[in-house]
């Protein structure tokens, strides 16, 4: 017995009846079905006093005193941190002396120098250290004569470019005194 010819269009109209059915499938999905990692912000602790230790190591090869480590500037620094993964760049109007001083102010943080050092892609301390070092501007900042005081925060992204965020706050607080010229 002869089998009935089906039209040609059935061929296109069944493969486009799957895809829709295929494609409908994939919002069960959990998650919804999307293709990409949703970016999740993760703050990473830091080792406060490996931190310590190597930026005052390099101040006193360098003939300065040596910096105390400020919870505050921690947290102003977490907060930078956070700020900068989140837009998977450090080009941002808050990294300039103005939003540095905003930020300090905002914080309730009264001093009299401040000073900060941004990077991304490091994956540890040695690491952004190294490029603060070889960097002339992040340099300048880690050898201030100024400062009195430091803290640092590390946010890591789980998609985009850079993945790991890092940012040294330096300062002298009210607290610190009035610096003296050099």
């Amino acid at each position: 017995m002869p089998v009935p010819a089906l039209p040609k269009f059935f061929p296109a109209a069944l493969l486009f009846g799957l895809l829709a059915l295929i494609l409908a499938a994939c919002g069960a999905l959990p998650g919804g079905g999307e293709l990409e990692d949703k970016t999740i912000l993760t703050d990473q602790p830091v080792d406060k006093a490996q931190m310590l230790s190597m930026i005052n190591s390099y101040r006193q090869k360098h003939g300065l005193p040596v910096l105390r480590h400020d919870p505050e500037l921690d947290t102003v620094s977490q907060k930078m941190a956070r700020h900068i993964a989140e837009r998977d760049s450090m080009d941002t109007w808050a990294h300039s002396v103005f939003g540095l001083s905003q930020r300090l102010d905002k914080s309730g943080y009264a001093n009299y120098a401040g000073a900060e050092n941004l990077g991304a892609g490091y994956a540890d301390l040695p690491a952004a250290f190294r490029g603060w070092q070889g960097s002339e501007g992040h340099n300048k900042n880690l050898l201030n004569p100024y400062v009195t005081r430091v803290g640092i925060a590390r946010t890591n992204r789980n998609t985009g470019k850079w993945r790991n965020f890092w940012v040294m706050t330096l300062a002298r607080p009210y607290a610190d005194g009035r610096p003296t010229l050099r």
